[in-house]
């Protein structure tokens, strides 16, 4: 089973529970489901919801080589292609999540 399948799994567990009007208790008791195991999952699947979008911050550079390239932990991707814009990057990391 994929990734994908098991969060739209457990995506439909946590929506039919909610549904049912039971407790999470009776309902997973009802479905031989472990509580740990649906609590585990209704954090992931809550945190993954709440993910930031991506944020596009459009700025004006004249074109030449490359100079500078900084990749962030969370994929973000600046690209310097002039020395003096370097005095913008500070206002461009603030604007990332």
């Amino acid at each position: 089973m994929t990734r994908e399948d098991k969060n739209a799994l457990w995506h439909d567990r946590l929506q039919h529970q909610k549904e049912s009007g039971l407790t999470i208790a009776t309902w997973c008791e009802q479905n031989q489901i472990a509580q740990s195991q649906f609590y585990y999952w209704q954090k992931k699947l809550t945190a993954l919801s709440h993910e930031p979008e991506s944020v596009i911050v459009p700025i004006s550079m004249p074109s030449s080589s490359v100079a500078l390239v900084i990749e962030t932990p969370s994929g973000y991707r600046l690209s310097v292609n002039d020395t003096a814009a370097l005095t913008l990057l500070p206002q461009l990391i603030k604007c990332l999540p």
